[in-house]
């Protein structure tokens, strides 16, 4: 009991600094080295530049470890910064699936045109927090059989490319969501496209198309940029 104790303190104090910090910190002893082998907080940057195929290899090691021992992922962040990332794309699905098996609740993907398997996400029941950089939604209809993902609560897209379809997808699967970021994103041509949520309360578009109508009750925070002035219906409908 003691040692697991100690093993809860040490990760927690991992938590607060960075990845490499606690890495370093992890040849002071046996129970330091266990909690550092057993982080619910795993965060991967990887660039193009020398070295890449080690750092690849690293990181491969990391997720098999993680996925044969189970071991709980609360945070996965993965940063990809790679010329021809396309050849990577087998793996990341690999290091996804894990983190998605393991629980993880906030995921945070940043890979140039990465098709991120939006459904198999969705379907994670642990989810919290979802962030998407740079990465393409597939386009789905509603028709496709999403399952909800109840337990999410936050998305934010930055530079994604994603259709009207996509996005009202994501509302339907997300009945909970409460704080939404679209910032920047490509494939949304219609002229009208549409928000509704009973749940959102903090809504951020940073978009220059379309005219936007945002149906959202319980919004208490609109922060927007955009060519036209959105139509808002913030007033929830009486039940009598």
């Amino acid at each position: 009991m003691a040692d697991l104790l100690l093993e809860c303190l040490i990760q927690k104090m991992f938590c607060l600094i960075s990845f490499k910090e606690a890495s370093k910190m992890s040849i002071l002893s046996k129970s330091w080295l266990q909690a550092w082998s057993t982080l619910p907080n795993l965060e991967f940057f990887v660039n193009c530049w020398q070295g890449w195929v080690a750092h690849i290899n690293i990181v491969d090691t990391i997720m098999e470890r993680y996925g044969k021992g189970k071991i709980p992922i609360e945070k996965f962040e993965l940063s990809v910064f790679f010329a021809d990332s396309t050849q990577l794309f087998p793996l990341i699905d690999k290091w996804l699936l894990v983190a998605l098996q393991n629980g993880v609740k906030e995921l945070i993907l940043h890979f140039t045109s990465y098709p991120a398997p939006i459904l198999t996400i969705l379907a994670e029941k642990s989810l919290r927090e979802l962030v998407l950089h740079d990465c393409t939604l597939m386009p789905v209809s509603l028709s496709s059989g999403v399952v909800s993902c109840n337990s999410l609560r936050k998305i934010s897209l930055s530079y994604v490319t994603l259709d009207e379809n996509m996005l009202q997808t994501l509302f339907y699967s997300c009945p909970f969501i409460v704080s939404f970021l679209l910032e920047y994103c490509s494939g949304l041509t219609m002229k009208h496209i549409k928000i509704k949520s009973d749940s959102l309360k903090v809504l951020k578009i940073h978009q220059y198309c379309g005219i936007w109508e945002i149906e959202a009750p319980d919004l208490v925070s609109l922060d927007y940029t955009g060519n036209e002035i959105p139509v808002l219906n913030i007033a929830r409908e009486s039940s009598q």
